[in-house]
């Protein structure tokens, strides 16, 4: 079905409208826990004009000990200088687009499996609206939400390469994008990999004419793609070994109707359809082979949900169109359709404004950075020149962010930048390539059991500062000054901090102590 260019328009205005409001900040300043990690990368980035974690070629992809994927710290880096508009706000721009550009993506992706403006805006909207696509692109600058917008513009390269080699180039350098925006670009090469089995097999069938009953093809794929999905269940592979294996069945179905919504039902019927289809085109095969070989993957549910939601919402997409095809009682049909498009995005926007980022987290450890701790970074900033460190890690990236004063954080990366650290002092092994962590950490990594920033700052925080130990750490980082989050309560090293040192800022959520 083709909509005239006025309708088109009118729902592309509607689509972004409603993703600007749904990534409307509901919390008074960014969220997230990667994100203030981020932010003190690209902050880095801006200041010297380089990634200081770059010390080997790995180090782009975040492959080397004390290293980052960098796409995403040199893009928000790159948009505060040009534009020159403060970090925080930068970060907030940042997602907002990102957010925006993944309905456009998936709308060319969906125009690529079928040339319908049904399917194409109820993927786009689908898949921009999804709780999980929500969550990491409002005011959260994460890897993870640059993927998730790019993925689907790589299914769509990958596809077009069916009709003509010249997308190669793009989607070759689309891909290495992906590689060094973060780790699960790795669940882009069975996108590749799938593309290529089923082009070659539709190569061969033009010159081998077999004919296969579609009834037997049909059998064969739902049994390969049960089989294949149960066999974790029964081998335990991926499965923690804390749970039991029907408690993670259990919590992978939570997982996946957390983050793809309501439309997960219209994805079943979808996905039903396809596995059920006689005479199936190149591109239903293509989706076929990404379900039947990613079936044993859903078991690792922290990594592959972020691919699922796009293939989800393809399904949903193809269920959708069909029932919106129905003749007889249409009326009902499309009442149906409303029904479930409103309660997705009713789902969607309960998880967004009040369920993640407002209900279920202690006041210790907020979600968002508090106005106390914002309040503090500033007051830092123009008042304070020497080498920190705090109680609370979380908060000390937070408080490093936006002060940019050096701050002992114990992560690797950002200590390497604000300069507390040199790659030199790490003892770094080499991974064989027959371990998990070649793949995952990078082939080198930092040799287990050595005594590292982390260690120090957990150190420092159960001794007292005048002890052996406080007293090597301080001078070994030349550490001047103490932050305090109040709301977590004291440890021996705060406790005596406080009978013997000044505290020069108090603003009843975080407090100040000079050691000099």
């Amino acid at each position: 079905m083709k909509f005239t260019n006025r309708v088109r328009f009118m729902l592309w205005v509607y689509i972004i409208a409603l993703n600007a409001i749904l990534r409307y900040p509901a919390t008074p300043h960014e969220i997230g826990w990667d994100t203030f990690g981020i932010h003190a990368l690209a902050n880095s980035i801006s200041e010297f004009g380089y990634a200081k974690w770059w010390v080997n070629l790995l180090s782009i992809a975040g492959f080397y000990p004390c290293s980052y994927a960098s796409a995403v710290p040199s893009l928000v880096s790159g948009i505060s200088q040009c534009t020159g508009i403060d970090m925080e706000w930068t970060v907030w721009l940042f997602c907002t687009l990102t957010g925006i550009f993944t309905a456009f993506f998936a709308y060319i992706m969906a125009g690529t499996i079928r040339d319908n403006d049904i399917f194409k805006f109820l993927v786009a909207f689908g898949y921009s609206t999804a709780p999980g696509v929500l969550n990491f692109s409002t005011w959260q600058l994460s890897t993870r939400g640059l993927f998730i917008t790019l993925f689907p513009l790589f299914i769509y390269l990958v596809l077009k390469l069916r009709y003509s080699l010249k997308y190669i180039p793009l989607a070759f350098l689309l891909f290495i994008t992906l590689v060094v925006t973060h780790h699960l670009f790795y669940f882009a090469i069975p996108v590749i990999l799938c593309f290529i089995i089923v082009a070659m097999f539709y190569k061969i069938g033009e010159y081998i004419r077999i004919r296969i009953p579609d009834r037997f093809i049909n059998i064969v794929s739902i049994n390969l793609s049960i089989i294949l999905f149960w066999i974790p269940f029964f081998t335990y592979s991926f499965i923690s070994e804390t749970s039991s294996r029907y408690e993670w069945l259990i919590f992978l179905a939570r997982t996946y109707v957390r983050h793809v919504g309501i439309l997960l039902i219209f994805a079943i019927g979808g996905l039903t359809y396809i596995l059920l289809k006689n005479d199936k085109k190149f591109d239903e095969w293509f989706l076929l082979a990404i379900l039947i070989s990613g079936a044993p993957l859903l078991w690792i549910y922290r990594y592959s949900k972020w691919s699922f939601i796009v293939f989800a919402t393809i399904f949903a997409g193809v269920s959708i169109d069909n029932i919106a095809k129905v003749q007889e009682n249409r009326r009902y049909a499309l009442i149906a359709i409303i029904i479930g498009l409103l309660l997705s995005l009713t789902f969607s926007a309960f998880y967004q404004h009040f369920r993640t980022n407002i209900i279920g987290r202690p006041t210790y450890n907020e979600r968002y950075m508090e106005d106390g701790t914002y309040v503090a970074g500033l007051w830092i900033k123009d008042n304070i020149d020497g080498n920190m460190v705090c109680n609370d890690v979380t908060v000390s990236k937070r408080i490093f962010a936006i002060s940019e004063v050096p701050m002992l954080t114990g992560d690797g990366t950002i200590d390497l930048t604000n300069g507390l650290i040199k790659i030199s002092d790490l003892n770094i092994t080499k991974v064989s390539p027959l371990s998990s962590d070649f793949y995952f950490e990078g082939p080198y990594i930092r040799t287990p059991h050595t005594p590292f920033t982390g260690y120090y700052v957990s150190l420092l925080n159960e001794v007292d500062f005048d002890s052996y130990y406080g007293k090597r750490v301080i001078s070994k980082f030349n550490l001047s000054f103490v932050i305090e989050n109040e709301d977590i309560g004291d440890n021996p090293f705060i406790r005596s901090i406080h009978r013997e040192k000044d505290n020069i800022y108090d603003d009843a959520k975080i407090q100040i102590w000079c050691l000099n």
